[in-house]
């Protein structure tokens, strides 16, 4: 009689499967077809809880000798004799370990046998658990458990930054009419949105685009979107086609984005640079892909020679945030 032990690594052991209503969703682990010749035995990995959903069907319509389904170095939990073309079997795992799946064939019939394997882990900690076995449990039979941090994909995360400052008429030219708002771009940041706004501006115009944000959603060309942004702001920071407010009317200011040392000589009215320059305007809104991450600031100039005026800034950066998991896996102690 031959006898062979397979042992399965190349098969879908892990992967990332989202939760349906609190209840676990059934992982595929093998889809294999073989030539039925004397007791074949195939090794899995199992945690303790899992539902192991058996399928297996002799492809010609004839009978399977015996199927069984033992923990290594244990006793038998399942066995089934002269089975049926097709066989199906709910097995549940009764503790963390290895497992073998085993056929027995005798005689001179030539058999063709498939079989899949699912599992439904009993609970979340345990949806990412590798089936792998990629050595000989016959050559180390003891194992231990090893947990992992792994990345499994990214969540889109908005966040919102808001500050309001004053800056100074130039009072008949005895004053400074200069201001500043820092600000420091969270981590992550793949692209953002700010609105910056002079007086009632930023009121008036989050009024305005909130509407246009409703017509957008009514029109359902957002349905698309993973991420569903809760301002109109948001939406122009992920790429949604918004027309935003912006006005050149009413109280104004000039604005430069920059850096600290860019800063001090906007403030001395020296030469500078900045990612953005904009003169006289009431309400602006632009969407930016730089710079991405560090501290920086808007600075602020008043050109009106008695009054004050008070600027708001916002801004909505799109994040992507890891998602991290445990992967629990078996491995040998040698």
């Amino acid at each position: 009689m031959k006898t062979a032990i397979i042992r399965q690594f190349t098969l879908i052991a892990c992967i990332h499967l989202p939760l349906l209503s609190g209840a676990q969703k059934a992982i595929p682990i093998a889809d294999q077809t073989f030539r039925m010749d004397g007791q074949q035995t195939f090794v899995y990995a199992f945690a303790e809880g899992d539902a192991v959903e058996l399928t297996a069907a002799e492809l010609s319509g004839k009978k399977i000798k015996n199927i069984e389904f033992i923990p290594f170095a244990g006793k038998t939990i399942f066995s089934r004799y002269e089975t049926d073309s097709v066989a199906r079997q709910i097995i549940r795992i009764p503790h963390t370990g290895i497992y073998q799946l085993r056929f027995n064939e005798s005689g001179a019939g030539k058999k063709i046998c498939r079989f899949t394997l699912h599992r439904t882990p009993a609970g979340k900690e345990t949806t990412r658990f590798s089936t792998a076995v990629p050595w000989d449990p016959n050559e180390f039979p003891v194992f231990r458990e090893v947990r992992t941090s792994v990345q499994t994909g990214t969540d889109t995360v908005m966040v919102s930054m808001s500050g309001q400052v004053t800056v100074s008429a130039k009072k008949m030219y005895t004053t400074n009419p200069v201001n500043a708002w820092q600000f420091t771009l969270p981590p992550g940041t793949r692209q953002w949105a700010y609105r910056i706004s002079v007086g009632q501006g930023a009121s008036e115009a989050r009024q305005l685009d909130a509407r246009k944000l409703s017509q957008v959603l009514r029109s359902g060309s957002m349905k698309l979107m993973t991420f569903q942004p809760e301002t109109a702001l948001a939406a122009f920071a992920l790429g949604a086609a918004i027309d935003m407010t912006i006005s050149t009317t009413g109280e104004d200011v000039t604005y430069a984005i920059t850096d600290w040392e860019n800063w001090q000589k906007f403030s001395k009215e020296e030469p500078y640079q900045a990612f953005v320059h904009q003169g006289n305007i009431n309400i602006d809104v632009q969407r930016r892909y730089t710079p991405l991450e560090g501290t920086w600031f808007f600075a602020l100039k008043n050109d009106n020679l008695i009054d004050d005026i008070t600027v708001t800034m916002e801004i909505e950066a799109v994040t992507e945030k890891p998602v991290i998991e445990i992967q629990i896996a078996l491995e040998p102690v040698k």
